[in-house]
């Protein structure tokens, strides 16, 4: 069942966002935000953006979140992306 969204009583410190704007920001959901940061606690290395813990509540620093699309964006690999893509509907002959 997916988590509902934290309410936060107080803004988050400069430089750094809430889990909802970090998945507004990164493009994954809540859920996944909270499985890489289990992750990045169980092994140290992480999926998404890395994550802080701030006054016992999840925060990401913006610039990780920058970091990490900027990461994102150099690493496509043109033929992972050919095998990602559907099959093609053969033709009637």
């Amino acid at each position: 069942m997916p988590r509902s969204t934290p309410q936060h009583k107080q803004p988050a410190p400069p430089g750094h966002v809430w889990i909802d704007e970090a998945a507004r920001l990164s493009g994954r959901s809540i859920e996944t935000l909270y499985k890489d940061r289990q992750k990045q606690k169980r092994t140290g290395q992480c999926d998404g953006p890395r994550s802080v813990t701030l006054s016992r509540k999840a925060a990401w620093r913006i610039a990780d979140i920058a970091a990490w699309l900027a990461e994102g964006d150099q690493d496509v690999d043109p033929q992972l992306l050919h095998d990602s893509r559907p099959a093609e509907p053969r033709l009637a002959a």
